[in-house]
């Protein structure tokens, strides 16, 4: 006995293809960038450093974002005092994405 009605599909018909996160640069999957990261974090206090910060709480619960004050495609440096911590709402609104 069927649990569920047959389910109508198109000739042709496929699933869309899962979205793979983007990664612009591969050095930001390294063990190096994860300790970076999580050191910039925990000296932030998981929270936005953004001085007009107005997200409730400043940092969505600790989904932050450690971000390059001067970004490495304008010769940034991969170091602590080169990162801050960001809310996902002040680093779309840093880089200019739309949604935040």
């Amino acid at each position: 006995m069927p649990s569920r009605p047959p389910v109508f599909r198109a000739p042709g018909w496929r699933p869309a293809p899962r979205k793979r996160p983007q990664v612009q640069d591969s050095y930001y999957g390294s063990a190096e960038w994860k300790r970076l990261r999580e050191a910039c974090w925990k000296r932030d206090g998981y929270r936005c450093t953004a001085e007009h910060c107005t997200t409730p709480d400043r940092g969505f619960g600790g989904r932050v974002i450690a971000d390059h004050i001067i970004p490495r495609r304008e010769g940034g440096e991969d170091a602590l005092t080169n990162l801050r911590t960001l809310c996902p709402t002040c680093d779309n609104r840093r880089h200019g994405k739309r949604g935040g």
